[in-house]
């Protein structure tokens, strides 16, 4: 099911904190992640050293398998789970009647604990945490906690010695791939009282030695849990704050507590939303009165069924594993950090499924029962991961495209107008949770982030140019880098060797080339001029037309200016008959670098794309390419080289057939 819903993530390249994890990797030893954090604001060794084994097996910049390297974590998180379904449930179930008639043991069992790897797979904050390979931080100190808990009870069910030991070596080791991990030993004291010490004392079990050894061990997790803050402060890191994290003020405790809420309670929570607009109630209030709601209903459901303890299980360990981030954290940083949810899932996922499970094994038509509770429950949160996954393709494709030409021009500057900070749909399914798609934040640039894709140091700059920036009227975007205007955008572009611009639309964000500054182009030293505007103030050497990979027509013009212009250039694309396909007009270089910001003497490549509408074949193409005038519309006179004018001041291109087959 992971690889049915996130097999697009393969695709995607490297963003956000991924640069910060692979820089930081960079010259150190596997050992040195275990004694130090420096220059790194976290301590998180075990998942640094399964990246830098991660990069000998396969490559420092293989995307698809770090990406992998995710969805296969995900993937064990949901073995493990059904595993521990199948173990809790035997543990709870006593065989007792409910109705007189005998519950099905296996088939609740089995109901249970298959359900639990689909709650787990379709918990939709997952879908902003499998496509960023930095944060297997979450994904592996759930998988730790999974197995100890796993381990516990196979130790307690069968007496092998061996379970209790991976046990408490996975909850000793939960801090160390991610700080929540503290807690793992108190998830398994809260197994103990729950459900161990219930069913020992119910079946009268008198084995005193496995009692014993399950408790020592669970105390050895414990104590090695507490005792890790002490050696996580110890630490080198790059952290303002060098002790141990402070307590909250009670209002952000009391609004993260909500933010965890809506978490546990994800399969309603689309009603909280929904009831906020309707009402004057805030996002928050909705929450949780529609999560208090949900949680009383779902209470006495297991109380009818005789299951109490597993929904006091669930809502404990919800509790436990949410209060590190619900205590410490800002809440700033936890309303956009879904991630968070992520290591909490594992107790709403036992309450999920627990539910189906009772309700369903009691029913006539159990297979019908649980399709239908499992797609009225599920149905939301499988549309918002795809639909997160498709805006992750959305936002970082320019991504893919800016690696791609930096590897074909390795030597080169490239400026980068207007990259992505970060993506989101307007559109929202869950109250409070920000879903956005961060792309390149504030304290990266673009250069960081081709790096770690070519493993080498490029030259690749950004910069804010809102003056061509055009509004979706579904997603809202942020863009990167320093904001300029017509000057300071005339001069930074002359510095660079080619100029690329990011489009935003509701569509695929665009990663176009726009042209350059020539310097020195010898090319058209000897070169006849296609056209001349107005006498010789402007001088059009070449037009070019080609189609790339899209099925986009790419126009190609190189001008010259003698004397000082402010002209705009059409560019129109019609077909046989006369009918227009598309237009690209506005000033050179996507409308960034208009004629009266040039120099006399200034040649630029001035590069446009535009998309044919309609089905028009390529060799049924011509391109119109002129001068008007913006005040009045009146188009420039144009001649050729012999001093024949152009009809209407119209220059007329043909498509390079040889390039379109290409």
């Amino acid at each position: 099911m992971v690889a049915i819903l996130y097999w697009q993530v393969l695709e995607l390249p490297f963003f956000w904190d991924d640069v910060a994890n692979f820089e930081f990797m960079q010259g150190r030893s596997l050992l040195s992640f275990w004694t130090s954090a420096s220059g790194f604001p976290y301590y998180r060794p075990l998942g640094f050293s399964i990246f830098r084994v991660w990069q000998w097996l396969f490559g420092a910049t293989n995307t698809f398998a770090f990406h992998l390297l995710n969805i296969i974590v995900m993937i064990c998180n949901g073995w493990l789970i059904t595993a521990i379904g199948l173990r809790i449930w035997a543990v709870l179930d006593n065989g007792e009647r409910v109705n007189d008639k005998q519950l099905s043991k296996p088939l609740a069992r089995n109901i249970f604990a298959w359900q639990g790897a689909i709650f787990l797979c379709s918990f939709p904050f997952a879908s902003i945490v499998i496509p960023l390979v930095a944060s297997l931080f979450h994904l592996l100190v759930s998988m730790l906690v999974l197995l100890s808990i796993l381990a516990i009870l196979n130790f307690y069910t069968s007496g092998n010695v061996i379970w209790a030991y991976l046990g408490a070596l996975c909850a000793c080791l939960a801090p160390f791939a991610h700080e929540s991990g503290i807690i793992a030993g108190y998830v398994l004291v809260v197994l103990w009282i729950v459900i161990l010490r219930v069913f020992r004392v119910q079946n009268k079990i008198d084995s005193s030695e496995i009692t014993i050894s399950t408790r020592f061990f669970i105390l050895i997790s414990v104590v090695a849990n507490t005792a890790f803050p002490v050696f996580w402060a110890s630490i080198d890191k790059m952290r303002l704050d060098t002790g141990l994290p402070t307590l909250r003020p009670m209002l952000e405790i009391w609004n993260n507590t909500i933010f965890f809420l809506a978490a546990y309670t994800f399969p309603v929570q689309p009603f909280a939303l929904f009831l906020s607009n309707q009402t004057s109630l805030s996002e928050a209030q909705s929450v949780v009165i529609v999560g208090s709601l949900c949680l009383v209903i779902v209470a006495l459901i297991f109380w009818r069924f005789d299951k109490l303890r597993l929904f006091v299980l669930s809502l404990i360990l919800v509790m436990l594993m949410s209060l590190p981030s619900i205590l410490t954290l800002p809440q700033l940083y936890v309303v956009v950090s879904p991630r968070l949810t992520v290591l909490p899932s594992i107790g709403a996922v036992l309450m999920w499924s627990g539910l189906v499970s009772l309700i369903a094994s009691r029913g006539k038509y159990h297979a019908w029962l649980v399709a239908l509770l499992s797609v009225t429950l599920l149905t939301i949160p499988i549309r918002y991961i795809n639909s997160r996954v498709e805006l992750h393709r959305r936002a970082l494709a320019p991504i893919s495209d800016m690696v791609s030409v930096v590897e074909l021009f390795p030597e080169d500057n490239h400026l980068v107008v207007n990259p992505t900070t970060w993506l989101a749909s307007a559109y929202h399914t869950y109250p409070i949770v920000h879903d956005g798609v961060v792309v390149i934040p504030e304290y990266h640039d673009p250069g960081q982030l081709v790096g770690v894709h070519t493993d080498q140091v490029v030259q690749v700059d950004g910069i804010n140019f809102p003056l061509v920036a055009v509004e979706p009227d579904h997603h809202y975007y942020d863009v990167w880098g320093e904001v300029l205007h017509w000057d300071e955008m005339a001069a930074r572009i002359r510095k660079y060797d080619h100029v690329w611009l990011i489009t935003y639309g509701d569509g695929p964000l665009e990663f176009t080339e726009v042209g350059q500054v020539l310097h020195e182009d010898l090319s058209i030293t000897d070169q006849i001029p296609l056209a001349i505007f107005d006498g010789g103030r402007l001088v059009l050497w070449s037009g070019l037309l080609t189609v790339d990979m899209r099925g986009e027509l790419l126009v190609e013009l190189v001008w010259t200016l003698n004397t000082p212009s402010d002209e705009e250039v059409f560019v129109h694309a019609f077909d046989c008959q006369g009918n227009l396909l598309g237009m690209a007009d506005g000033p050179p270089l996507g409308r960034m670098f208009p004629f009266w910001q040039w120099v006399n003497g200034d040649t630029v490549r001035d590069v446009r794309n535009i998309r044919l509408s309609g089905e028009a074949s390529i060799d049924c193409v011509k391109v119109e390419v002129g001068l008007f005038e913006p005040s009045t519309g009146n188009r420039v006179v144009a001649h050729d080289i012999d001093d024949n004018e152009y009809i209407n001041g119209v220059v007329i291109l043909d498509i390079n057939l040889d390039s379109a087959n290409h």
